[in-house]
């Protein structure tokens, strides 16, 4: 983060090579005329600026385009299988690696589960040897991005509360990390990876101000993005949703709070309530969480009374949860995201309802609250989306091609 208010020459050229970059990474093909006018910069400053990008092997031209008045402009393009990114998750459970482009493109992605109760050292070496295993086979990686459960503190390299696995918190992922790839690698929170996969990759109607992603898993988190930058707050710990407290006389958390919003709609919170009302659902060794979940769902679908209810029950704690991300920030959308928003054609009609019930109309008709529709898990696209960020915002740094 900058501390400065100035800028050299040298950073506005860097800028306006990113906002470039950013106009094809989101509509594929345009032509220089089409730039200009989104930059609001002359069809000669573009000229030069895409001069320069084709010079670092970052841009091509891919052929004529027809534009407004039937008139002929030649096309640009990223060169995006140059320039891959490797994305890779860390969740209770499981961790996932994948190869991606900067345009959002998938190669390959792995899943590897483990137990909560597995060494961590011998985790993180896993890990380690399948990003290792996908720079040998893609040589074209120029960073990485890891996402991690919340809340994380981003200058500490720790994760500040990880419920079920307390062990996990003493770990400091900046130093298990740092230089041991030969490309830079960017850790995140996942709901904040979240929110850059919708921001960069999801499908939704432009401009956007203000987005909302709300992770409902076996955590519960938000990830906010302001005019396309994350809210971090101080230590990198901002819009912590799953740990507000919608009960100050509930249940006890993890973190040593009450009542704690996760509690209530996560992942695992819908395992304890299956266990109770529709144990004759689960199999005799009960299923992991997120299993659970899609148990659930599938006994409401087919009517089953009690497993409704709890689909009912789980949907207007997510509602509270949208009620707070409203009046905190004001969104122009939210989207639910992760392992309970599976559920999202049962769910969507009571948080709806809620939502109505308890905010101010002209907030609540301004939002659009909607199910993530990423066909790749979020929180593993965000991971590449973070990364993906970085070198957008850096394209000379990042996306020369050696000649």
């Amino acid at each position: 983060m900058r501390d400065t208010i100035g800028n050299n020459n040298s950073d506005l050229t860097e800028m306006n090579r990113s906002a470039v970059v950013k106009i094809l990474q989101q509509r594929e093909v345009c032509s220089r005329a089409d730039i200009a006018k989104q930059m609001g910069l002359t069809q000669a400053s573009i000229t030069k600026i895409v001069a320069a990008l084709m010079e670092m092997g970052i841009v091509s031209e891919v052929g004529i385009m027809k534009g407004n008045g039937n008139r002929r402009s030649i096309g640009l393009k990223l060169n995006t299988d140059m320039h891959q990114i490797i994305g890779v998750k860390f969740a209770r459970h499981m961790f996932g690696v994948g190869v991606f482009d900067i345009s959002g493109k998938i190669y390959t992605q792995t899943e590897t589960e483990y137990s909560i109760d597995e060494d961590h050292q011998s985790v993180i070496a896993a890990m380690k040897k399948q990003i290792y295993d996908m720079l040998d086979q893609y040589k074209n990686v120029v960073a990485i991005g890891l996402a991690v459960p919340g809340p994380y503190l981003k200058d500490d390299g720790h994760i500040a509360v990880i419920t079920q696995m307390p062990a996990w918190h003493d770990i400091n992922f900046i130093e298990e990390f740092k230089d041991e790839f030969n490309k830079p690698l960017y850790i995140v929170h996942d709901a904040n990876a979240g929110a850059l996969a919708e921001w960069w990759f999801g499908d939704h109607e432009r401009p956007i101000h203000t987005l909302a992603y709300f992770l409902v898993g076996e955590g519960v988190g938000s990830g906010i993005i302001e005019n396309g930058n994350l809210l971090l707050g101080v230590q990198g710990a901002a819009s912590e949703i799953g740990h507000i407290s919608i009960d100050f006389q509930g249940l006890r958390c993890e973190c040593g709070n009450y009542g704690c919003l996760e509690l209530y709609c996560s992942a695992q919170a819908m395992l304890k309530k299956a266990r109770q009302h529709v144990p004759e659902c689960l199999s005799e060794s009960y299923p992991k969480s997120i299993e659970a979940c899609n148990v659930v769902f599938e006994a409401a679908r087919g009517g089953n009374q009690k497993a409704l209810e709890i689909v009912k029950e789980v949907a207007e704690y997510i509602g509270y949860g949208c009620v707070t991300l409203i009046n905190a920030y004001n969104p122009d959308i939210i989207v639910i995201g992760d392992s309970v928003s599976q559920g999202g054609d049962l769910l969507l009609p009571t948080i709806m309802e809620v939502v109505k019930q308890r905010t101010i109309p002209e907030l609540c008709d301004r939002v659009q609250i909607k199910i993530s529709s990423l066909k790749v898990d979020p929180t593993l696209y965000g991971a590449a989306a973070i990364a993906t960020d970085k070198v957008v915002r850096m394209p000379s740094a990042f996306l020369a091609v050696e000649k």
